[in-house]
């Protein structure tokens, strides 16, 4: 096996790992975008106040209270 077919393998590799991760990265994204509106709109139905606090972006940590 050629060092050319090594590094095209690696790189394919790679390049397949860091697809998952951008996949996993919006999923997630997606869905706790999803969450909050879901929860929001179980608050204004009950006709409540929704009171969201978010903690870090990056981790997407956040504190919901729905407040009547």
């Amino acid at each position: 096996m050629t060092i050319n077919k090594i590094v095209l393998g690696f790189t394919f590799i790679i390049l397949l790992l860091l697809i998952a991760v951008l996949i996993m990265v919006i999923s997630y994204g997606y869905f706790n975008t999803k969450e909050i509106n879901l929860l929001t709109s179980r608050c204004n139905e009950v006709g409540g106040e929704s009171v969201l606090d978010i903690h870090n972006n990056l981790t997407s940590t956040y504190s919901f209270e729905c407040k009547k």
